[in-house]
């Protein structure tokens, strides 16, 4: 997986927590839906890039600076 990939899930994760919160404010249906999709995709992706930054082979030299 690349790295681009989790920053796709973090960008479509406000997306739809931004259009969720237009939503909730407007009081339509579908809010509560889309402000739970948004943040299990940002979670996600904020998994996938924590992941990602701990397997690279020199994070040890970036984490002991």
């Amino acid at each position: 997986m690349k790295a681009k990939h989790a920053l796709i899930l973090l960008v479509l994760g406000l997306c739809a927590d931004f259009v969720g919160a237009l939503f909730k404010i407007s009081h339509w249906e579908g809010a509560s839906e889309l402000l739970i999709v948004g943040m299990t995709l940002k979670v996600v992706g904020s998994l996938l890039m924590l992941y990602k930054l701990l397997t690279h082979p020199r994070v040890k030299e970036f984490l002991n600076r």
